[in-house]
């Protein structure tokens, strides 16, 4: 689409958003469809990393964070995205997520790949998301990045694991192999 028709398409708010039917996602003020349904493998990726990460948060009594999945993020009045994994430290909201997560992963398809490694990865920095966890079930592989001077930085997975610091009291070990089937 070119930047014409993109100036010229109709601007929305949170308001139009909360009527619409479907699956929607609103960036900066621009109606974004959302593919359909996930396939069963997206799914089941999407679910281990955030059981594995679930049970890591409970180990921890002193850990306030909580892990939710496919959670509205109300970023402004004209932009809402639904990470597929997100973990929050600053408390659980009451309707959706109104403050930058610690981490959001998101599992890529085929029709999500090109937003979530641009768009999504852009937006996600900007709102100072501190981990940002690219999960490729195709290729059973994770990119770790982590916001570093307002920049995302790869991470390195040693030894097949990486571990995460989501605050002095959270601590998380994740294992690509444990989140992708056999």
């Amino acid at each position: 689409m070119s930047s014409e028709a993109v100036r010229d398409a109709p601007q929305y708010s949170i308001g139009d958003y909360a009527q619409w039917s479907g699956e929607w996602e609103l960036w900066n003020g621009v109606a974004v469809s959302m593919a359909p349904s996930s396939t069963p493998l997206h799914q089941l990726v999407s679910t281990n990393l955030a059981a594995e990460i679930r049970d890591q948060l409970r180990q921890n009594s002193e850990c306030r964070c909580v892990v939710v999945c496919e959670t509205d993020w109300h970023i402004d009045s004209e932009t809402v995205v639904r990470p597929d994994v997100s973990v929050l430290c600053n408390g659980l909201p009451e309707k959706h997520i109104d403050y930058p997560p610690a981490l959001i992963a998101e599992v890529l398809s085929s029709s999500t790949e090109v937003k979530d490694r641009n768009a999504k990865r852009d937006l996600y920095q900007q709102q100072s998301v501190r981990f940002y966890l690219i999960v490729n079930p195709a290729t059973k592989s994770m990119e770790v990045l982590e916001l570093q001077g307002g920049e995302y930085v790869q991470q390195p997975i040693d030894e097949g694991t990486f571990r995460l610091s989501l605050d002095n009291d959270c601590q998380l070990v994740i294992d690509p192999e444990s989140i992708f089937p056999r």
